[in-house]
């Protein structure tokens, strides 16, 4: 490998490196502690996986040369597995993250870390495929926040791509990022304000509303490496600026909704779709909150941001008036239905 250590937390290090054989008995532990169906879902196994034939088919894919398996660890304890498969004509990856680790960000670090070891390993190797069960969300965000493409999507299954120099993951904003939110804040408002626009003209949002987002664990942000590029944040809940429409959700402003704001670009990452991945992303993060819904508005001025909202899949519901703009509050409202 490359580098070893690429990431570092306040109690050590989190490492993604190959398959070695001290690892053997953590890896039979992660599986049977895992369900079958989860697991033959990784497309590893020549034949289906049954409780009574784990261990032996745990032996074969260890020994599977076709097959290449990579640890997720953080201070020497096993958090997931990584699996490159080979044996098809396009190398597909898929993973398992230990139960007791899971919605902590290991998924999402672990895959952007492989990402990178792999493109220095297989330097020819452009883009690598993933194909995951649609009920699976906790996967589904997993790919989605290292940048992934859909290339094909159908009621039970969903198909995506990463490019092999991707650099770019979404992850939790924590609060040594406000300065990078603010001045990307700015740099939004002075482009709105340049486009005739009223919106974000009358100090919102401002630090006390994004660190009010940070305290909420609702603040994302994408990445590129370690440089914030654009975030927003996945407000949970009944918003109250959208109990009233001047047209008609499909399900009424309600406790189960998420609501998407404060969407911003860095200025120099402009027509690279990043407001879509936000949005994209938000709506698999409202799946997995057992959201009914997931809503958006936006300025009428606000073309950009209209396209962004109408190519991630929303649906134009009508006009709401928002309590944080006292000039031009009127919005133009979207709805998915999850």
């Amino acid at each position: 490998m490359s580098k070893e250590l690429i990431y570092r937390n306040e109690n050590g290090s989190i490492k993604i490196k190959k398959y070695e054989a001290l690892f053997k008995d953590k890896l039979i532990s992660l599986f049977i502690n895992s369900d079958i169906e989860e697991l033959n879902s990784l497309n590893i196994f020549e034949n289906t996986l049954t409780n009574e034939n784990i261990k032996d088919k745990i032996e074969s894919l260890i020994t599977n040369e076709k097959i290449q398996i990579f640890i997720l660890e953080d201070n020497s304890e096993l958090i997931g597995l990584y699996f490159l498969n080979k044996t098809k004509e396009d190398p597909h990856i898929s993973f398992i993250i230990d139960k007791s680790q899971r919605n902590k960000g290991y998924g999402k670090l672990g895959l952007f870390l492989l990402i990178s070891e792999l493109s220095s390993i297989y330097p020819n190797i452009q883009e690598y495929f993933f194909k995951l069960n649609k009920k699976n969300i906790f996967a589904n965000l997993i790919i989605l926040g290292n940048n992934a493409e859909i290339i094909t999507e159908t009621e039970a299954e969903m198909t995506y791509k990463i490019q092999s120099k991707n650099k770019i993951w979404i992850h939790r904003i924590g609060i040594g990022d406000m300065s990078e939110v603010m001045k990307i804040t700015n740099q939004a408002k002075d482009l709105l304000k340049k486009s005739g626009s009223l919106q974000w003209q009358q100090g919102y949002p401002n630090e006390e509303t994004f660190t009010k987002d940070i305290k909420n664990n609702s603040l994302y942000g994408l990445y590129q490496d370690k440089d914030l590029i654009a975030f927003g944040a996945y407000v949970y809940g009944k918003d109250l600026n959208y109990v009233e429409i001047e047209g008609k959700w499909d399900i009424p402003a309600n406790d189960k909704d998420m609501a998407i704001h404060r969407v911003a670009v860095e200025e120099n990452s402009h027509g690279k779709k990043l407001g879509e991945k936000i949005l994209k992303y938000g709506i698999q993060y409202a799946r997995k909150l057992g959201c009914v819904t997931d809503k958006v508005d936006t300025h009428r001025i606000n073309i950009p941001m209209q396209k962004s909202i109408l190519k991630s899949g929303f649906v134009y519901k009508g006009i709401i008036r928002v309590d944080t703009d006292k000039l031009d509050n009127l919005r133009y409202a979207y709805e998915i239905v999850l």
